[in-house]
C-alpha cells in the first residue's frame, strides 16, 4: 500500500445509569470504489467521575475486546468513588477492532475521552495483484484440503 492520509479526531462517551454500555466500531474498512483501506485506532487518555456521582458508590468501567487468539478479554480500566480523584489519566489503546465499554458498578456519570485516529491508504496495482495471488493460493489450499479429506477411490475390477 502506498503512503496514506492520517486524521485525528476527539472522542468521548458518557456512561451512566441510563447508558451503561457504549460500543466503538473500530474495524478496518475497505472502499473498493476509491481502492482505499482505512484503519482505526482509539486512544483513551482521560476518565472523569462526574460531579453528580453518588457519595460512597464505587464506579467501575470495564473494557471488552478480542485479545490474542480471538479470546474475549474484559478487564477494568477505571475504578473510583466520590472522595477520591475525580480525574484519572489512563493509557488504553484499541486498534482495528470493535470494543465495548461497560459501567459494571455504580451509576456514574463517568466521562471517557481521548483520540480516534484513522489512516487511509491507497491500494496500488501491485497490492491488488498481491491480494489476488493470495486469494488464488488460499483457494488452492482449500482444494488440497478437500482432496485430503475425501476417501481414497477404489479401482474397478474387470
Amino acid at each position: 500500500m502506498r503512503g496514506g492520509m492520517e486524521r485525528s479526531y476527539f472522542w468521548g462517551i458518557t456512561l451512566d445509569a441510563a447508558h451503561k454500555e457504549q460500543k466503538w466500531e473500530g474495524t478496518a474498512t475497505e472502499n473498493t470504489v476509491d481502492c482505499t483501506v482505512t484503519t482505526h485506532s482509539l486512544s483513551v487518555r482521560q476518565v472523569v467521575l462526574g460531579p453528580d456521582a453518588k457519595v460512597g458508590e464505587a464506579n467501575v468501567v470495564e473494557l471488552e475486546v478480542m485479545g490474542f487468539n480471538d479470546k474475549k478479554q474484559r478487564i477494568p480500566i477505571y475504578v473510583s468513588k466520590v472522595g477520591g480523584s475525580y480525574v484519572s489519566s489512563v493509557e488504553v489503546v484499541v486498534e482495528d477492532q470493535a470494543a465495548t465499554f461497560h459501567l459494571t458498578k455504580g451509576s456514574g456519570p463517568v466521562y471517557l475521552s481521548g483520540t480516534h485516529q484513522t489512516e487511509t491508504n491507497v491500494i496500488g496495482e501491485d497490492d491488488i495483484e498481491e491480494l489476488a495471488e493470495e486469494d488464488v493460493e488460499d483457494e488452492e489450499e482449500d482444494e488440497d484440503e478437500v482432496v485430503e479429506d475425501s476417501p481414497p477411490k477404489k479401482k474397478a475390477k474387470k
